[in-house]
């Protein structure tokens, strides 16, 4: 039932045993008991050089136990049994020459040969080893034999033999252990005189050594002081943190008015320690791991140290049963497509993405300026859920659909904690018809929970974005220009860029561990879209019920707004579009009657070119016309951007406006006066009829109309060489033109009748 060399232990510890022998002849068992402190050696010194303790190690033989009452011990907890692993052998120090290795080497070896050659009469012979280990004094005799027989001490015999069943029973367990020594300098507990104190002798400074209570005053500080301000301050702020309130007393004072107050007085140094005793006991805990996340704080920690033993893809059934969704603002600035010659920048563009993780597949992403939002993650959902190849058109990149292939809905959706997954909207999406039943969070600050879709971001920062214009350096040299003044790539070149990088991740990339056994056995590429294939057509049933109508997808993911019909189409944020269908229906007019005058309608913020409303049913599309032509082939925020513009503009035009309006009328006053001036000393009129000629020149204005009297006032109405209108020589009947009329015509341009 038992063997030696096995250990017996409960996961509390409760019994620790290591068997070193089993005698079923005696029905016996001998054991060393793990949880018992080791007797300490007297010290040999009381130098204060030496540490007051000194390395324990066994020196007393084993227990013995009947096995019966050894069973019936151990029963009545739940222990497990584990190979003994001993740690013997010659330590050689690696810095010393080679030379004095040998000579080392040479010297142990020869030492532990004749150790062992001492105690070889006990553990060769039956009689006399199960003596030493079961026997009630009757080992310490064959010990003393021994001892007279070599002249060797009883008690290092029996220290040897200790040893030699202690750590194995072999040869090699006699080899001294000097590869623990050197580093067990311990604490003292009280002051002394002698106590040791590290380091070399201080010339100017009376700091005593660390105790056992400043290291537990050290850690009761650090608990006090709390992650957040052991991240803000340095270890010289924290010192005199813990000096003052550590290392000093308070002292009452009275004033002469009899006035209590409190201060606080530093200690003797004598009585306190120095930095480095501080400084050099906060680096160990830091290195024991005792204070990591206070340290580098609890995100750091919960990032770099935690234990990770599950993976992503646990509980997955196969291809789009779980996706992941994540957000990141990348690393690069976009040129603003107007003003090219400014070279202005739109800002850094945030990444949507969507990951299968069973098959390491990019479902489908989103690219939007500001943000994270609600808005993002639900268009970064549609495009993972609907057909690529109309998507990738939009960008002048043609595609097959077996290149893309993603275009089903998922089962379970896993989440981190981020500001754009508000609850109430989760709910929400559960609740819509889109076959998504389960919502997964993962840990707070643990974004190796979905490593698929986090590590693709840093794939594409590697690949493609740090070899961009405009790429944001984490740590930027003093002095460098912004990186938003080299923004060359537009967001139609980014989008290009990042389908040409997906459809390369998804279909060409070897991946790691996204085999299963059977794909495995059957040859399947490790690639991410033979995976996918290979598992929608034998786990995941092709996909069926998981493929919904686009008109569906588009008013249960895409943003909604609010537009109006108008004379010059559907106006939505200030932009116009056309639909024959509302115009057949009479819907854009101006009218007051008109039946619909406002529609709700999907929109895709990254493409102005069209949008989606609906009507009893239908789904219909609207496409940018004539009218917003400046804003085709853009994205909303470019273009509500330009909007923005125009209407600045606009306000500064019309100030502008304004004033040279006041200057006209500044100008036309000045006229006006001066206009007046030059008719001072002329008659005015009296008369409240209209001037005599007046009507002449309304008749003849009115008569120029007809060709046939033109052609008669031509005949009549001559032009000199000097500019001035005559009237021809010769009679010309015009019997359309009355006799007073012809007279005050004649007058008017200074000819006469003939």
């Amino acid at each position: 039932m038992f063997q030696k060399h096995s250990i017996l232990r409960t996961k509390t510890n409760s019994i620790n045993y290591l068997i070193v022998d089993v005698s079923h002849k005696k029905e016996k068992i001998a054991y060393y008991d793990l949880n018992k402190e080791p007797q300490q050696r007297k010290r040999s010194t009381d130098s204060p050089k030496k540490s007051t303790v000194r390395p324990a190690r066994r020196q007393d033989k084993p227990d013995e136990m009947f096995l019966d009452e050894f069973i019936t011990h151990i029963s009545k907890y739940e222990y497990q049994v584990e190979r003994a692993q001993y740690q013997n052998g010659l330590y050689i120090p690696k810095q010393f020459p080679k030379l004095k290795k040998d000579a080392l080497i040479m010297e142990r070896e020869q030492a532990a040969d004749d150790n062992f050659e001492l105690i070889r009469p006990i553990i060769q012979d039956e009689e006399k080893l199960y003596d030493y280990l079961y026997g009630k004094g009757e080992g310490n005799k064959h010990i003393q034999e021994i001892s007279r027989n070599t002249g060797v001490k009883g008690a290092h015999i029996a220290r040897l033999l200790a040893q030699y069943f202690f750590r194995g029973r072999s040869r090699n367990s006699l080899f001294p252990n000097y590869r623990y020594c050197g580093c067990n300098y311990q604490s003292a507990f009280e002051m002394k005189v002698d106590s040791p104190k590290r380091g070399r002798k201080a010339k100017y400074t009376e700091y005593r050594n660390r105790l056992h209570q400043d290291e537990q005053s050290i850690k009761q500080f650090l608990r006090k002081l709390g992650k957040r301000l052991f991240k803000r301050f340095n270890y010289t702020q924290q010192y005199r943190l813990y000096d003052f309130y550590y290392q000093s007393r308070e002292v009452i004072t009275e004033n002469e008015d009899g006035d209590k107050s409190a201060r606080r007085a530093p200690l003797l140094e004598s009585e306190c320690i120095s930095f480095s005793q501080y400084y050099s006991y906060v680096k160990q805990l830091e290195k024991d791991g005792s204070f990591v996340w206070r340290k580098d704080g609890e995100r750091h920690f919960l990032k770099e140290y935690e234990s990770r033993f599950g993976r992503a893809r646990d509980g997955v059934y196969g291809p789009s049963f779980r996706y992941e969704i994540d957000a990141t603002k990348e690393d690069v600035y976009l040129i603003f497509p107007y003003f090219n010659d400014q070279r202005l920048s739109s800002g850094r563009p945030v990444t949507y993405r969507v990951s299968c993780v069973y098959s390491g597949m990019v479902a489908g992403f989103h690219v939007g300026i500001g943000g994270p939002n609600w808005q993002g993650v639900m268009q970064a959902l549609y495009n993972a859920f609907t057909d690529k190849v109309d998507f990738c058109k939009r960008y002048d990149i043609n595609i097959e659909a077996w290149q893309w292939p993603c275009d089903v809905s998922c089962t379970e959706l896993t989440i981190d904690n981020g500001v754009e997954y508000p609850k109430r909207n989760m709910a929400q999406l559960l609740d819509d018809d889109m076959g998504i039943d389960c919502i997964n969070y993962t840990a707070i600050y643990s974004g190796e929970s979905k490593g698929g879709v986090e590590g693709g971001f840093q794939v594409d920062k590697r690949d493609i974005i740090q070899f961009m214009p405009g790429y944001v350096e984490r740590l930027p040299e003093k002095g460098d220009p912004h990186a938003s003044n080299f923004a060359t790539y537009t967001y139609y070149d980014f989008m290009r860029l990042l389908i040409a990088q997906t459809l390369i991740r998804n279909n060409e990339v070897f991946k790691n561990n996204i085999h299963d056994q059977v794909m495995s056995e059957e040859g399947i590429k490790s690639t991410s879209l033979a995976v996918w294939n290979f598992g929608m057509k034998y786990y995941m049933n092709e996909g069926r019920g998981k493929r919904f109508p686009k008109e569906q997808m588009l008013f249960a993911l895409l943003p909604s707004g609010k537009a109006a019909t108008t004379s010059r189409g559907i106006k939505f944020k200030g932009l116009h579009y056309s639909c024959q269908f509302a115009a057949s229906k009479n819907w854009l007019t101006d009218s007051k009657s008109r039946s619909i005058k406002s529609l709700e309608v999907r929109f895709l913020d990254s493409d102005t070119n069209q949008i989606w409303y609906r009507y009893e049913g239908n789904i219909y599309t609207a496409t940018l016309n004539d009218h917003s032509e400046i804003y085709r082939n853009r994205n909303w925020f470019d273009a509500l951007h330009r909007l923005e513009l125009y209407t600045k503009e606009k306000a500064i035009q019309k100030r502008k406006e304004r004033e040279a309006r006041i200057e006209q009328l500044n100008d036309t006053s000045a006229q006006t006066a001066l206009a007046k001036e030059r008719l001072n000393g002329a008659k005015a009129p009296t008369s409240k009829s209209p001037q005599k000629h007046v009507s002449t020149m309304a008749y003849f204005e009115k008569a120029m109309q007809s060709n046939a009297t033109s052609n008669q006032f031509r005949e009549i109405l001559s032009v000199d060489g000097e500019g001035k209108v005559s009237m021809a020589s010769g009679t010309i009947d015009m019997p359309i033109i009355g006799k007073t009329k012809q007279k005050n015509l004649a007058a008017l341009y200074g000819g006469e009748r003939s």
